[in-house]
Parts: C-alpha cells; structure tokens; sequence
C-alpha cells in the first residue's frame, strides 16, 4: 500500500564501501534543498530498506532520507567483527561520518529500534529528535518460546540444518509468534519477508538473538536526553504494545502512541497512521 505523494524528491538505491564492506541504502532527497536528515533503522528478522517503501515518497520529499540495509541484512555485507547492538551502533556512526552528516532525526523498528535507542544515549549531539516503534530493550518481554527456540538453535547441530530452507521460515515466523505480527500484511510484503528472513546469514541471527535474550536497556532509557516518540501497534506480539507503553515512561519527556487494529510491523502495515504520528513530532517544537 505505497502513498501516493508529488513527485517532489529524488529516489536512489545506492551502494557504497565502508571500512572495506559493501553497504546498500535507500536514499530519498527533497527537491527543494532541506537542512534536515532522517535516517530510518530498519528491524531484525525478516526486513531490510525495503520495510520503509511505502513511506519513503512522502518522507523523502520534505526530509533527505536515508534508509540503510544493515550489515548482513539485505544487500549489505556482514559486519567484520561478531553482530552486536553495540557493533551496529558503531556502524551507524561511521555510516552518518562517511554521508557527512552531522546531526539527524533517527527512526527505528523493532532491533532497529534498539539500535536507535543506544545511538542516541551514546551520541545524544548527533541525534535530534528519536522515534522508536516496538524497539527491544529488555529480555523479559520477549516470547519465552523465543527463548527455547534460540536456546535450542544456538546450543545444539540443529544451526547447521537452518541455511536457505523452508524450516528457517517455520523456526522464525511461525514459531516466535511472528506469524501473528504478520497477519496484518499484504500477500506482496509477507514474500518479501520471507525473501529477507532466507537471505540473512545464520550468525547474525544466532548472535543477535543472543544478546537480545540478556537485553535490559531500563538505564539506558531513563538517560535519553533527546526528544523521543515511541509507537507501537496495539496487537503486537513480538514485543507488546505494554512494553512501548513502559518504555515511554522511562524515558524523560517521551511521547506514546499506541495504534489499533496493527502488530509489530506497523511501518507496513499501517504507513499512513505512522506518518501521522511521525511527522508532527519531527516537525513541532519539542
């Protein structure tokens, strides 16, 4: 369901080298010169650049966007060194350095969200206004089935039988209670999905899973010092909209808004009451 938008921005897929590493993004850039960058983080199983497509006409035509495809999702190479939250803020931060961008708004979804939340507690300067849509910040609400599932995974052979098969689809959709954040979705976007969680190599899901499963950001958000957003579809199952809710909380000075009838991908399910939400909040004082 892409919005229909003026023709006022210029659409580029790009790829660049980044410390010797292939890094593809989507980059989206008004007509009319704009001062502002936002830059959009993308989520873990199953999404890469692509998630962001149906928002990117409208977004690109008041603010340079930039979505990268993460490292080791999508059309991006892997990271050099073990996936970690921390590894994937680093790359952000070289990324920004390299596009010679100074300071930005910052999107994440999901682990994007994630990511989103530790750039902004470690660069707050960089950062100038923070929006987080269903972001993990702490093991304890995650599925338990998640956590047998990736235990079962990541301590025995069974990794090794879960490269491009139809099983890496049951493990990780119907399984962690991802086919029910997916239900939402259009028949188009559910076989993108399926594309992406095939595509993902097996140790970037393996080690971020990992440390997800150990995940507790509470500090890091009550320091966040940046104006923030937290969005979250009401029928969430990955993460529950009760999570988005606490996260708000946390975080000084946050906004929450909770929307009906969508799950955990609210980006695609519902681009247009996420940018209803967004872009008031990118575009206001506070």
């Amino acid at each position: 369901m892409a919005i229909s938008t003026p023709s006022t921005f210029t659409y580029r897929g790009r790829t660049l080298d980044l410390d010797g590493r292939r890094v593809f993004l989507r980059e989206a850039i008004p007509s009319t010169p704009t001062p502002e960058t936002l830059v959009l983080l993308h989520g873990w199983v199953g999404t890469s650049s692509w998630m962001f497509r149906h928002m990117m006409p409208e977004l690109g035509a008041r603010y340079h966007t930039i979505a990268p495809d993460l490292p080791g999702f999508g059309r991006s190479r892997t990271l050099a060194d073990i996936p970690s939250i921390d590894a994937y803020v680093d790359f952000l931060y070289r990324l920004a350095d390299a596009l010679e961008i100074d300071r930005f708004h910052l999107v994440g979804v999901s682990v994007g969200g994630t990511i989103a939340l530790a750039f902004a507690h470690r660069y707050p300067e960089r950062v100038q206004k923070l929006c987080l849509q269903g972001p993990v910040y702490r093991s304890t609400d995650l599925p338990q089935r998640f956590r047998f599932m990736y235990d079962l995974l990541g301590r025995t052979g069974l990794i090794e039988i879960v490269p491009k098969l139809p099983i890496k689809w049951w493990f990780i959709v119907r399984r962690l209670d991802m086919g029910r954040d997916t239900r939402h979705l259009s028949a188009d976007d559910r076989r993108q999905m399926g594309r992406d969680v095939l595509r993902v190599p097996n140790e970037t899901l393996i080690e971020v899973a990992r440390q997800l499963l150990t995940l507790d950001m509470t500090d890091t958000a009550r320091r966040i010092c940046v104006p923030t957003l937290v969005l979250d579809g009401a029928d969430a199952r990955m993460v529950p909209a009760k999570a988005s809710r606490h996260l708000s909380r946390l975080i000084p000075g946050a906004r929450c808004q909770i929307v009906p009838d969508a799950a955990h991908n609210l980006a695609l399910e519902k681009p247009r009451e996420f940018l209803d939400l967004l872009l008031p909040f990118l575009e206001g004082d506070a």
